[in-house]
Formats: C-alpha cells, structure tokens, sequence
C-alpha cells in the first residue's frame, strides 16, 4: 500500500529521518519512526502507577519525618 505524504514539511522530516537512520526507503523510515513512537508510548507507566509511587513516595518521607520527630533527629 503506497504512503503519500502531501505536507511538505512531513516530507522533509521523512526525509531527514530516513538519512539518519540510513532507511532504504523514506516509507521505511516512516515505518521506523512509527515503531519507535509507539514502543516509547507503550513503555511510558501508566499514569496510576505514577500517582500509586508518588503516593507511597510521599507517605515514606511523611513517616521518616514523624520518626525524626519523636527521636529527636533532625
């Protein structure tokens, strides 16, 4: 299936995308780019487990300050 790109700026990044990855094709270097995009989106935490650890980070720090508190450290 053929990939027309009618934006001119698209196509000058396709094109330098394809140049620096050496892709035979600018449709292989789209492919990549694509393949590469979505990896980094699919690796990304979800946004719960973002706030789940920010949480947990912030109860840690909230109990060693309550331990310091009644230890006398600072």
């Amino acid at each position: 299936m053929p990939l027309y790109i009618k934006d001119d700026a698209i196509d000058r990044l396709a094109r330098r995308y394809q140049v620096l990855t050496k892709a035979p094709t600018k449709t292989e270097a789209v492919r990549l780019a694509l393949q590469k995009a979505l990896d980094e989106e699919l690796t990304k935490p979800a946004l719960t487990d973002v706030a789940v650890a920010f949480c947990r980070n912030l109860k840690e720090k909230a109990m060693a300050k309550g331990e310091n508190a009644t230890t006398g450290e600072a």
